[in-house]
């Protein structure tokens, strides 16, 4: 359908009265005033839902903006506070291993305070690949002066006695282990006893007595004997926790609990020969 040309012209002055009325809404509402049109009120009102929804979106997208702000930083004080915990952790290890030095040092002093032979401090490097309680090897060797059969002990009592030498290392049978065989006695008493490892390994010494008049009841210590080529008279060797008697009551064998937490050595000592 064409249309007429007055059609076209009203049309025309139509949209020019339209673009004149907006153009002076907008003249008028961009002055500060205390009333506004009716046109005005309608426009507000209409564009009202619409400026809600966006001034919501806009905080809703600053507000993340800040959270992504904040997740980054508390990342990087998380991985802060990981390096620093980390860090004290070191340290307090660091710290027990002192501890522990220093408490068997002070150990070993007053030890070698209260015997006169000689001795060489050694540090435990290595230990039997299938069990605690068989033997250990030390940073001593030929070199130092160690020689098989030389005793070895802690600053609490008997370990044992080395087996085999290097230039720079020896192995030391354990007190514990069941080829260890070592002369002892009844502190109270003297009476001889031979005490061995136990064959189960279970970290206990057993006592044998050497003769049928002798007395051992739970409690008693026992210490070395002095007959051994090597071990000095009255070194600790444990307290008896249990006697089992044979079978006719003819003899008996003692449990005896050791005076060294063998699973926990660290440091021991090599006796080198005559008291000084």
């Amino acid at each position: 359908m064409v249309l007429s040309r007055k059609t076209r012209r009203a049309r025309v002055i139509v949209l020019l009265i339209m673009i004149v009325a907006i153009a002076g809404s907008i003249h008028f509402t961009s002055r500060s005033r205390s009333q506004i049109t009716v046109v005005e009120q309608a426009v507000r009102d209409l564009l009202a839902p619409l400026q809600t929804l966006f001034m919501r979106l806009s905080r809703t997208v600053h507000s993340f903006v800040a959270l992504l702000g904040q997740i980054s930083s508390l990342q990087q004080e998380n991985a802060q506070l990981k390096a620093e915990i980390s860090d004290l952790q070191r340290q307090l290890s660091q710290m027990a291993d002192y501890k522990r030095e220093n408490e068997w040092l002070r150990e070993a002093l007053e030890f070698k305070k209260e015997e006169s032979y000689q001795m060489l401090v050694c540090e435990v490097i290595g230990r039997s690949p299938t069990n605690l309680f068989n033997t250990i090897t030390i940073n001593r060797g030929s070199k130092d002066g160690v020689t098989q059969g030389m005793a070895v002990m802690s600053g609490n009592g008997v370990v044992g006695t080395v087996q085999s030498v290097t230039l720079t290392t020896a192995t030391v049978i354990l007190a514990t282990d069941a080829r260890s065989a070592i002369g002892g006695m009844v502190q109270h008493l003297g009476d001889l006893i031979l005490i061995e490892g136990d064959p189960e390994y279970s970290g206990m010494l057993l006592a044998k007595p050497l003769s049928k008049d002798v007395q051992l009841q739970v409690g008693d210590i026992l210490v070395t004997s002095g007959l051994s080529q090597y071990f000095p008279k009255g070194l600790p060797i444990g307290k008896v926790v249990e006697i089992v008697p044979s079978r006719y009551q003819l003899s008996f064998t003692a449990y005896i609990q050791p005076v060294v937490d063998f699973a926990r050595l660290e440091y021991v000592f090599l006796l080198l020969g005559d008291p000084k």
